[in-house]
């Protein structure tokens, strides 16, 4: 009997890729975890190390940063600072009289810096250095604040109204038919006003079903005209979701017939961004109402990032508008990110954190959170051929940077964890570790043998290391 000859072949390895799972295993499991995709290659997503200590006991729970002033406004706990970042100092200007919760500010073209804690408005006047609680009554609970054309604005959590502050006063709310607006669409309370980007004297009225847009025609009676024609037939699950660039606006949006979504209006109108996979998670959560959204940028990509803090949830996605397309970022111990609200100022990034209170830089030039080691991983699509017939998988292999310099405690090498699924992502082998080559060996390529029979292959990648990872393509050889 003559021997048999075998059939090879080479898979595609699409190591560079994103967060594009499906509603099951099956479908896809494809997954990226603290990296971004730049020129086609897979790069880390920011690191970041802190600059100021300022609370060991409270937490984060707003950040502003004032061009004019030159200074960030930060809230921890319920005490008020400035932060001078020239020199890292910081300086308490007041006490609000909530500890908890979210903050919002705002500044208009006087002196004056707005911070609402969804139970009052306080204001700060740094020509003046005072600190001041606006009198706004018993029947105006503020909500998410914005500054347009002389005045802040901001919606009444209690009724269906909105209100205008007096033009270059934060600290007077009129009551009256020149400073109230209705919200109309629906029976619904409004959650956030916001200048559209770009937009002129539009105004979005963010309610938590509905969002409608208005104008500011400079009318004598009430300035804003609500456009009778357009509205948006989602709402906000929380205000703390909403980011607004320089184009568009968006948040994690829901209405009374359907689940969470990540949406996003801009001059080109208004679009839904996350996938099924990715909605059919946000589906899924026990409490869509405990997250956190902001807007930065890496090296020129802008990123979107979505955070579910809830002990149930946990977990945080990041949309990258350049790539177009989702990432899942974590924490050293693979749980949500714990930025809680970005701001630039002076050229970098900072925030303020869900996991303390300190002040942290978010920058690409570092590669480990505050020292600790970033857990980057990589699951791609499933390996199998277009019968789903069995093969054995000879070897797998990839490009890869190798040669940085490291200092890591991983015995001062970096690592890949490899390991493997044949059950549709439903299980994974044990680990086997491939060292990175030290300083001055840069060979450019993994290679990983005797990966077993299979008629369908998921491996995973773990890259462990303080040094700087970049991963681009490979393949899986096979034969049968």
């Amino acid at each position: 009997m003559g021997k048999r000859s075998q059939n090879h072949a080479d898979l595609p390895l699409k190591m560079v890729g994103s967060t594009s799972f499906g509603r099951y295993p099956k479908i896809s499991i494809e997954e990226t975890y603290n990296f971004i995709i730049s020129d086609e290659w897979l790069v880390p997503s920011s690191g970041f190390k802190k600059v100021l200590e300022i609370s060991r006991i409270d937490q984060g729970r707003g950040i502003f940063a004032s061009d004019k002033y030159n200074h960030l406004v930060v809230v921890i706990g319920n005490e008020v600072f400035i932060i001078d970042t020239s020199f890292f100092t910081k300086i308490s200007i007041g006490l609000i009289d909530t500890l908890v919760g979210d903050v919002f500010m705002s500044e208009n073209h006087k002196s004056q810096i707005a911070i609402c804690d969804k139970k009052d408005i306080w204001i700060f006047d740094y020509a003046a250095s005072t600190f001041t609680k606006a009198n706004l009554g018993t029947s105006f609970l503020p909500g998410y604040i914005d500054f347009q054309n002389g005045r802040f604005i901001a919606p009444n959590l209690l009724d269906q109204t909105w209100r205008l502050s007096a033009i270059g006063d934060g600290l007077t709310w009129p009551f009256d038919s020149h400073s109230v607006g209705t919200f109309q669409t629906k029976g619904d309370l409004p959650q956030a006003c916001i200048r559209v980007p770009g937009g002129g004297n539009q105004l979005l009225v963010i309610g938590n079903i509905v969002t409608e847009l208005w104008t500011d025609v400079g009318a004598q009676l009430f300035p804003y005209q609500r456009s009778s024609a357009y509205n948006i037939d989602y709402g906000c699950i929380n205000q703390a979701t909403i980011a607004a660039s320089d184009k568009f606006v968006i948040w994690l949006a829901a209405n009374e017939k359907s689940g969470p979504a990540i949406m996003l209006f801009g001059q080109g109108g208004f679009e839904q961004i996350s996938n099924d996979g990715i909605n059919f998670k946000l589906a899924s959560l026990k409490h869509p109402e405990k997250s956190y959204g902001f807007l930065f940028k890496q090296d020129g990509h802008l990123i979107y990032q979505l955070t579910f803090y809830d002990a149930e949830d946990n977990f945080t996605y990041a949309f990258d508008f350049n790539t177009k397309a989702f990432f899942s970022f974590t924490d050293e111990k693979m749980n949500c990110h714990v930025a809680k609200r970005v701001v630039y100022f002076d050229n970098t990034y900072y925030f303020v954190s869900l996991a303390g209170g300190d002040l942290y830089e978010l920058n690409s030039e570092y590669l480990t959170y505050d020292g600790e080691v970033i857990p980057r991983i990589r699951i791609p699509p499933t390996l199998r051929l277009p019968d789903s017939s069995p093969f054995i998988a000879n070897n797998l292999t990839f490009v890869i940077e190798q040669g940085q310099p490291n200092a890591d405690k991983y015995n001062d090498v970096s690592r890949i964890d490899v390991s493997c699924s044949y059950d549709g992502g439903q299980s994974f082998s044990g680990n086997f570790g491939v060292d990175m080559n030290p300083l001055a060996q840069r060979k450019n390529r993994v290679v990983v043998w005797n990966l077993g029979l299979a008629n369908e292959l998921i491996p995973q990648f773990r890259f462990w290391g303080t040094g700087r990872f970049v991963v681009g393509n490979g393949a899986l050889s096979i034969y049968q």
